[in-house]
């Protein structure tokens, strides 16, 4: 039985200028934003908590150059299960798996696309047939290597001055 989704908040001006700020620099202080919108640093506090606490604020992290240390070959990795049934079991196990960042479940030739960050080419058929093809419910996989990112973009999220 499906479960019923919880409302999302309202949001205000000011909560869409705080995820516009924070979504093009997530380094931003309460202080900072609180000035450029003259409010207290506590509401501004108050506001990124609620946003959290109500998933519309994830974590921010770290951009990290992966050649810089030395994972230098990036592939992914389409997945064929045996079976839909295997489907949270397989990517859990994936989802164990150092070397494997990003899994999308997908309509069309594969169920699964995963991103694998790897040292070499060495260490990729390491990861495919010493990790991923002893997963239960893992019938093949296809690889295709990166030759090169040609660029990678944020969503951008309008100011509450962009909308309507």
């Amino acid at each position: 039985m499906p479960t019923k989704a919880s409302p999302q908040p309202e949001l205000d001006e000011l909560d869409l200028n705080i995820i516009y700020a924070l979504s093009s620099d997530a380094d931003t202080s309460h202080k900072e934003l609180a000035k450029r919108y003259n409010v207290s640093p506590g509401t501004i506090h108050f506001r990124v908590l609620r946003m959290k606490d109500n998933g519309i604020l994830g974590e921010s992290k770290m951009k990290v150059n992966l050649h810089s240390i030395g994972l230098k070959v990036t592939a992914f990795v389409g997945i064929y299960l045996q079976n839909g049934t295997k489907h949270d079991f397989v990517v859990a196990k994936l989802q164990r798996i150092r070397e494997v960042v990003r899994v999308h479940t997908l309509t069309g030739q594969f169920s699964l696309l995963a991103e694998v960050v790897c040292s070499d080419r060495e260490h990729l058929r390491s990861v495919l047939y010493e990790q991923i093809h002893h997963i239960t419910g893992v019938d093949r996989t296809e690889s295709m290597i990166s030759l090169q990112e040609e660029f990678s973009k944020d969503v951008h999220v309008p100011c509450f001055g962009d909308l309507g």
